[in-house]
């Protein structure tokens, strides 16, 4: 018997991400040596301190419900990171909500306030959820390039020439996944101004603003002027304490705009993990040497394997500005990069994802994580020049 899925799902691609980490499981189990270059997640473990306040909630019994909002304790040691880091006022009681990763905080604001037939603004290649959470929400996307000419940094009259009557949200990633820009005060002031002139949402996502490197700062678009009351700003564990199996996100709103999130928030998970959202309290609160060691590393590994992508011929790649990828243009070989990023896999045992996976306009590309150990990523940039030698030949 043959039972259809809802056409809400028509169009709706397995992630190109995860498609490319399950064959490189596979072919781990089968023996295989894959070097992973794929997955966006730091390779270090949680700090022990988080750990530890986590093992001892749980000692403590700390294992049922949650307000819907989240720990209190949470939210105020949430509360005082946004004054302290971005300049940002929110009240602990009503304007901040833990949720379930971002990935449920994305669900969240674009259910919240964008309805069907309606648009919201990307900037690709993106994170492709989203893409794919707005369709499944019957919400259009608009997109707007980020160039290679433009070192990924975005053109305002670019960015205004797509706004519509029926545009209501604008969705800024800074530090971008997966091109590995920051955008710059002079931007985030356009998009601003361009924001409240539409009268339009801006959800800001900001969860790799700790990984920035050579001296460029993360700014937050909620911190200008005008801008808290029409920013949703989203956040999380994952990227700066190298927590993403915890699946801990928050979302930092004025009460207006938090409280339809909270309503969807409760019919779709209640309410994060208990314990975990100890082990983020201790994260807020404890030392941050450990994410400046995380990051001083990553900046060693990143200038090692961007200079060396430049060595191969045929293949160019910015310097990223933030988070941990290298973006890699490949666009001279007569194959799509999703045909190399599966040669790579299967014939050099390197996992990285294509472009594709980003959205149409990351076609010709190759998105290589270097949140992996500096040795695997040495030998797995020279395995992918061998691989792409052997293309030429």
């Amino acid at each position: 018997m043959s039972i259809a899925e809802a056409k809400r799902m028509h169009g709706i691609l397995f992630s190109g991400i995860r498609a490319i980490f399950e064959r490189a499981a596979q072919l781990e189990r089968s023996g295989r040596d894959i070097i992973h270059m794929e997955i966006g997640r730091p390779d270090f473990d949680t700090p022990e301190h988080i750990k530890a306040a986590a093992y001892e909630a749980l000692r403590l019994g700390k294992v049922h419900y949650t307000s819907n909002y989240g720990l209190l304790e949470l939210r105020q040691a949430i509360a005082a990171k946004l004054e302290r880091d971005n300049g940002l006022i929110y009240d602990p009681e009503n304007e901040l909500l833990v949720t379930v990763g971002l990935s449920e905080a994305v669900h969240l604001a674009i259910c919240a306030f964008v309805d069907p037939g309606e648009e919201i603004i990307v900037f690709e290649p993106t994170w492709i959820n989203y893409e794919y959470v707005p369709a499944m929400l019957g919400v259009s996307v608009e997109v707007v390039p980020l160039k290679w000419t433009d070192h990924f940094q975005l053109n305002l009259s670019e960015l205004e020439r797509h706004i519509k009557p029926n545009t209501r949200m604008i969705v800024v990633i800074s530090p971008h996944n997966p091109t590995g820009s920051v955008f710059e005060i002079n931007e985030l002031i356009g998009i601003a101004e361009l924001a409240k002139r539409h009268n339009l949402i801006v959800l800001s996502d900001e969860i790799y603003e700790k990984i920035t490197y050579d001296g460029f700062k993360h700014i937050s678009i909620a911190s200008l002027s005008g801008m808290r009351e029409r920013s949703i700003v989203l956040n999380g564990f994952s990227k700066s304490y190298s927590m993403t199996g915890w699946r801990l996100g928050y979302i930092a709103a004025s009460a207006d705009l938090l409280m339809p999130q909270l309503r969807a928030h409760q019919y779709l998970t209640t309410c994060a993990c208990s314990f975990g959202q100890a082990g983020a309290i201790a994260a807020l609160n404890g030392p941050q040497d450990c994410v400046n060691a995380m990051v001083a590393e990553f900046q060693r590994r990143r200038n090692m394997v961007v200079k060396e992508l430049n060595n191969i011929p045929g293949v160019l790649c910015h310097m990223p500005r933030g988070a941990f990828y290298a973006f890699a243009d490949v666009s001279a070989y007569k194959l799509s990069s999703e045909e190399i990023a599966w040669h790579l896999l299967e014939v050099a045992d390197v996992a990285l994802v294509p472009g594709e996976a980003f959205g149409f306009a990351g076609r010709g590309y190759l998105r290589l994580s270097f949140a992996n150990s500096y040795e695997h990523l040495a030998e797995g940039v020279a395995r992918v020049s061998s691989a792409l030698n052997e293309l030429r030949d």
